[in-house]
């Protein structure tokens, strides 16, 4: 076995599905995650204070992944999209965070309570923008705006396929974390205040796993993928 992991490549049974179109679709908030204390990336040349950050996944209600054969929707597995941001006081106006927390709860029903919001109903804008560097004959999927459904179509909407799942980094329920894919438990634990919190402490609290035999594989959920979106902007000047 080659020592060197830097020329190991990874397996995945990920496909990358074909992205949406661009428009506007309805979903429904399936999972709210808390990521912690993460560093920003600099902005306008200057460096930026660590801010805690949320990663929110939507469950398209009328796009589904594809049969590969027959290219026919697949009804229990619909498209998912999350996006990360920077998670704010509810008086921040121009804060992401805020806007998309108005479009769920207009009638600030749970007082800026993220973890009542989970089944939602909303509309979701999203584009489509090129990839990057290494990235670049990739297209991606952003998601520019998040909306209120109108009462009349949010009680026709159809129910999530999945079940919702909230997760607080400061009262952390194990059985979420170990359903979550390795990259984002792996974010949770390089967060900025890892050490002595609950989180590290519920780790810890675990028995470890054996080698051998009876090691539990895990696999990456190839169902309903999700594309992280982060912020690029300051949160006091956002367009989103």
């Amino acid at each position: 076995m080659a020592l060197n992991a830097g020329k190991i490549k990874q397996k995945s049974n990920f496909e990358r599905p074909e992205p949406l179109e661009p428009g506007t679709y309805p979903v429904r908030v399936v999972q709210i995650l808390s990521l912690g204390l993460q560093p920003q990336r600099p902005y306008k040349g200057e460096e930026k204070d660590p801010k805690n950050e949320l990663m929110v996944t939507y469950e398209c209600l009328d796009e589904f992944m594809k049969d590969k054969e027959t290219g026919e929707d697949l009804l229990d597995k619909p498209r998912w999209l999350s996006e990360t941001f920077t998670i704010n006081s509810i008086d921040s106006d121009l804060a992401k965070s805020t806007k998309r927390y108005l479009a769920l709860d207009p009638e600030m029903k749970y007082g800026g309570d993220w973890a009542q919001l989970g089944g939602t109903p909303a509309m979701m804008t999203v584009v489509n923008n090129q990839g990057k560097g290494k990235h670049s004959d990739k297209v991606y999927e952003n998601i520019t705006g998040l909306s209120a459904m109108r009462a009349k179509e949010a009680s026709k909407a159809p129910e999530l396929k999945n079940p919702v799942k909230i997760f607080d980094i400061d009262n952390p329920d194990m059985k979420v974390f170990g359903s979550l894919p390795e990259w984002i438990q792996t974010k949770m634990k390089d967060n900025l205040e890892f050490g002595g919190s609950p989180l590290e402490g519920a780790l810890e609290a675990q028995p470890p796993q054996s080698g051998g035999e009876g090691t539990k594989e895990v696999k990456k959920d190839t169902q309903t993928p999700s594309q992280e979106v982060s912020d690029t902007e300051d949160d006091d000047n956002e367009d989103w």
